[in-house]
């Protein structure tokens, strides 16, 4: 009996740290789009984004 709730809890933590490192990707290639500068296809996978580009600003 207690294997197979330690069998249960390993699944658990297997399953949300593979669900961290999905959220963890995702936000790094939104971020990483962000900050290289693919501000239109980011901007057109996102409803309602607006961009300000400061970039050439004196």
């Amino acid at each position: 009996m207690p294997q197979s709730h330690r069998s249960r809890v390993n699944d658990a933590c297997n399953a949300s740290v593979f669900a961290l490192v999905v959220v963890l990707a995702a936000l790094l290639y939104v971020f990483g789009a962000a900050m290289s500068g693919d501000t239109v296809g980011l901007t057109q996978s996102i409803r309602g984004a607006e961009v300000f580009d400061t970039r050439n600003l004196p």
